[in-house]
């Protein structure tokens, strides 16, 4: 107990001023590394789910993409001759009085 009153009282406060100072720089510090952690976090998910999708779809995924596409399109383009056959013989059929008849008596009817 002797040794506290025997010291300087401005002593303890200028090691007290010291390790306020050194606590405020790192606390300053800690504030600043959180800052750049948020916008790396921020980045980061970004990066996870933004642009590595984008780079799978174009290096992996796209080319099968355009073939099912191209698939699709002639698909599509035999549905329309289908159709444009199926109206022939509609109206192949309504312009031949009795078709059937007439399928009959060739044999090609039922």
């Amino acid at each position: 107990m002797n040794e506290q009153k025997d010291q300087d009282p401005h002593a303890s406060l200028n090691e007290i001023y010291k390790l306020v100072k050194q606590n405020n720089r790192m606390l300053k510090r800690m504030r600043r590394d959180a800052f750049i952690g948020g916008i790396l976090k921020f980045v980061w998910w970004i990066a996870i789910l933004v642009v590595i999708p984008y780079l799978l779809y174009v290096f992996y995924l796209q080319p099968y993409v355009l073939q099912l596409q191209s698939l699709y399109n002639t698909v599509n383009e035999s549905a329309g001759q289908i159709n444009e056959v199926t109206g022939e013989i509609e109206r192949l059929r309504n312009s031949v009085p009795n078709f059937q008849d007439l399928l009959d008596n060739f044999g090609g009817g039922n």
